[in-house]
């Protein structure tokens, strides 16, 4: 007899989704009325193959403007198909600027929210005296006005070279500061205004800096890989980081921030969310009931497992119109 606590299925299969989006035009994952959505999108894709009201449940909200390679999504569907059909029979239905990339069966109940056990997000910076028009939208341009001073006074001598992140941001600094961040901290000097949770402490597993992302010599690259993120988090990072490169925050000053007396107006700016790409959620969060890999055709219709209380930075994404978590 199934637990009088085991949430009913809506649906009698599920199917996990990789997806990955252009967020530009998007007002964020999360669905909301009147406004384009990628959550929409899929359902919507979902509703034209037939299914009866689907529910895309997202790994991450991301924000207006922000990008994914790999949101992982919990769909309830009414019929049992390959993965390979999933995939291509979604992709028809959407538009051009989102695609399923991998699909998986999974319980009708499965919510990678509370199966996500870290992320990984990358922010792009673009570091020339002239904006690229291709990466616009994918990156934050760093132009002269924002260099390090000692580097600035440089640019006047050599005003036509092409530009890479060096010669503007103090990269060895930005490095010294990443070490600072990375590790187990409270971080709710680098959490937006809006975020007013009791728990503020996550874990940054590594911070990377990588210039000349993708071949391209004045891009600069920064990914961060943690266990969990705050609203506007990664922004809130990236535009401190770009503070420390610019010589306006000394990266030694972070250590009084990573923690109880940290203060929002200590650190750097909310960056532009443009630059943000969800690169990656890794699932399998110990004691998640509804995994993917414990699917059974039709275990959905009943069943004694009960959903997990929700971690902290799950519960945040109950938040109204499903702010970014980082």
């Amino acid at each position: 007899m199934p637990d009088a606590r085991d949430p009913a299925p809506s649906h009698p299969f599920g199917v996990r989704l990789v997806v990955a989006y252009d967020g530009s035009a998007f007002h964020g994952y999360q669905r909301q009325r009147g406004l384009r959505t990628v959550q929409g999108a899929l359902e919507d894709a979902a509703r034209a193959l037939g299914e009866r009201a689907p529910e895309a449940r997202g790994a991450s909200r991301t924000d207006a403007g922000v990008h994914a390679l790999g949101q992982v999504v919990g769909l309830g569907v009414d019929k049992a198909l390959p993965p390979s059909v999933w995939v291509r029979a979604l992709n028809s239905k959407l538009p051009g600027d989102v695609s399923v990339q991998a699909a998986a069966p999974c319980d009708p109940r499965y919510n990678p929210r509370f199966d996500a056990a870290g992320k990984t997000y990358r922010y792009l910076l673009h570091c020339d005296v002239a904006p690229a028009p291709l990466w616009r939208a994918q990156s934050w341009h760093i132009a002269p006005r924002l260099a390090h001073p000692a580097l600035r006074a440089r640019l006047a001598f050599t005003p036509d070279r092409p530009r890479a992140p060096s010669t503007l941001l103090d990269l060895d600094a930005m490095r010294a500061a990443a070490d600072v961040l990375s590790g187990r901290h409270d971080f709710r000097a680098f959490r937006a205004a809006s975020d007013t949770r009791d728990n503020s402490v996550r874990t940054l597993h590594a911070v990377r800096m990588l210039p000349g992302f993708a071949g391209e010599a004045a891009l600069l690259a920064i990914e961060y890989d943690g266990d969990a993120f705050m609203t506007h988090m990664v922004r809130i990072l990236t535009g401190t980081l770009v503070e420390v490169g610019r010589g306006r925050i000394a990266p030694g000053s972070l250590v009084a921030q990573l923690g109880p007396r940290g203060r929002r107006e200590s650190v750097g700016p909310t960056a532009p969310p443009g630059g943000l790409t969800l690169v990656r959620v890794d699932v399998g969060r110990p004691g998640y009931p509804y995994r993917a890999d414990r699917f059974e055709p039709g275990a959905g219709r009943g069943g004694t497992a009960r959903e997990p209380e929700p971690a902290d930075d799950a519960a945040a994404d109950a938040q109204p119109d499903g702010a970014e978590r980082s």
